[in-house]
Order: C-alpha cells, then structure tokens, then sequence
C-alpha cells in the first residue's frame, strides 16, 4: 500500500470509531415551495427556503455538546450559539455517589438567552417560535438545572461576562398531583423578542396547564393551560391561553393572544384519518376590537419520506388569497 493511502485509512478509521464512541445527533427539517398571491397576481419563494437544525449533538455518557437550533451557517459573519451541559448527577453515579431521584445538569457556552422553565402546552408555536416567556438576554451565560423525579425543576442561569447588567435568570416547575403542572420565572434583564428590545428592569411570569382528561379519566383528550409574562421597565403584559381538544384522527385547537392591550383568537381543527394525509382548516381573529380575519385551510400527503403540502389563507379585510405549494423533508 502507498504511504499516503494508509494514512487516508487510518484517519478514516479513527473518524468512524470517534462517532461510534460518541453518536453525533442531528434533527430538522428542509422545506421550499412557492408562495402565489392573486392581489395582484405574483409568484414568490417560499420564505423558509432553508435547513433549518432543531438540534444538532455529540453526546457521550455524562455530556453533551449542542449546537441551538435555528438556520445554521457557517459563513464569518455568523455565530453559531453551541452549548455544553454536563449531567453530573450521572457521573456522581458512576463514581459511587447515590443520587437517588435527584438530577443535576450544568449548561455553559455562547447561548445568548436563557429561557425560564414554562409549562404551556403552546398549541399555535406562539411560544416556541415567537418567544413569549421570560427570556434572559446574555452572551455566555451558566446554568444550572436541579430536579427531583417529576415534582419540581429548579433552573438558575447567569452572565458573569457582563458586569453593567449582570443578568441571571430564576425558574421553576412544579407537578404536584398527577394532571396539573405550574412554572414561575424571573429575570432581572429581558429580552422582549415580540418588540426586539431588551427590559433592564426585568420581566417575571408564570404558566400553567392541567390535563383534564387525565384527571376525569376521559376517553379523548381534552387540556388547558395559560402562560403570563409582564416585563417590568416597559409595562407590557403578553399573556396566553390554550386549548387542546382530541378524538381518534381529529384534533383542534383555540388560542386566546394578550399582546400589551391587543387581543387575538387563534382556532385550527385537522383531521388525518386518511392514510399518509392530513387535511386542516384554521381561522385567525386578529384584533378583536376591530377584527381583521384571516381563513386558511390546507392539505398535505406524505409519500416516499417527502411531505408535499399546500396551504392557503384568505383575508377578509383586503379579499387576498395566498396559496404555498411545497414540499418539505424531516429528519
């Protein structure tokens, strides 16, 4: 063998043995289509043209190494927030120590927000996407999460790089009886993403959610569950509530929206008794002292690993009529 073709199989060999030892995970989607709007007539990209990375890890037994979620680029004028947690309470394990119910994870690195713990259930992605929740704003910030069983998790985060503001973050969950879960959270510096603005006075909040039909042992699926957060130094409250209904292959939801003084209503019901297919309607109540409504409805089929979908939205106030043909991979 030439020198060269060794050295090329070694270092192959080493790769594929440094991932069997440490699995390296990677979740998200890819999605692109076309959007069609007919006031005027006109044809457009789809705006999330894009990979788009849930997560991607390296984990081994008592760490792991993520990088957050979102559009990742690799290009100079893009940072990349990466994360560490280390789970201590499994390498005290490993060393003799008896940690019993109790867990403890350690979480460092360029993250730049910390969001308190949260139990809403967010059935129309308002939280997940938009950030509706108390956040603290940093730029390399440690946090500490301690938890007992299901009953409580306590989170404690702060930015000891930042020395003006000195944010820290403080939350915790609770499930004290089967069915009903609450969560509080503060920070002293918040970023209000609904505004893109930064609170230095803080924002403080809460949640809750109680699964009715764990409780009354019902044969569908019936929860509700509300979320509140209030930043202190600008007024604004942003206060949510949900409502998730299930029977066999329908689900629906209603969503209630407080956005400082300004009132919405969110309400979708799908139906995927067809195999491979998914149909839905939805209807949104924008401003509900002087209501702009919004219909929209769509359709999609998943086939050889590829979902192809069309949705479509019709305004009331101005007669647009937006259609999105596209297609979309998850993996």
């Amino acid at each position: 063998m030439k020198k060269k073709f060794v050295l090329t199989l070694a270092l192959v060999l080493m790769v594929a043995a440094s991932l069997v030892a440490f699995p390296v995970e990677v979740t998200g989607a890819f999605k692109a289509g076309y959007t069609l709007t007919f006031d005027p007539v006109n044809v457009a990209a789809l705006d999330t043209t894009e990979l788009d990375i849930d997560s991607l890890s390296v984990s081994g037994d008592f760490w792991k190494v993520a990088l957050a979620g979102g559009t990742i680029s690799f290009d100079d004028d893009t940072t990349n927030a990466a994360t560490l947690s280390i789970y201590l309470d499994k390498a005290l394990a490993e060393q003799g120590v008896d940690m019993g119910d109790l867990t403890l994870t350690v979480s460092l690195g360029n993250k730049g927000t910390v969001s308190g713990l949260h139990v809403y259930t967010d059935p129309n992605e308002s939280v997940g996407d938009n950030g509706y929740r108390v956040r603290q704003k940093g730029a390399y910030s440690t946090e500490v999460q301690v938890g007992y069983g299901s009953m409580l998790t306590a989170s404690v985060s702060v930015d000891p790089t930042d020395k003006t503001n000195k944010p820290f973050q403080i939350s915790a969950k609770s499930t004290p009886v089967e069915g009903v879960s609450a969560a509080v959270a503060y920070t002293n510096y918040a970023e209000n993403k609904w505004s893109s603005s930064i609170d230095a006075d803080g924002a403080f909040g809460g949640s809750v959610v109680v699964d009715v039909a764990k409780l009354a042992d019902l044969d569908f699926g019936l929860s509700v569950s509300a979320i509140d957060t209030y930043f202190l130094g600008q007024e604004k409250n942003y206060m949510l509530a949900g409502l998730k209904a299930s029977y066999e292959d329908i689900a629906a939801y209603a969503e209630y929206q407080l956005f400082d003084g300004t009132s919405n209503l969110i309400a979708k019901a799908t139906y995927s008794g067809i195999e491979n297919t998914s149909v839905y309607a939805k209807l949104t109540l924008d401003d509900l002292s002087d209501i702009a409504t919004t219909i929209g409805a769509g359709a999609s089929y998943k086939m050889g690993g590829v979902t192809y979908a069309l949705d479509g939205t019709f305004a009331t106030a101005t007669s647009a009529l937006t259609l999105k043909p596209s297609v979309k991979v998850t993996f």
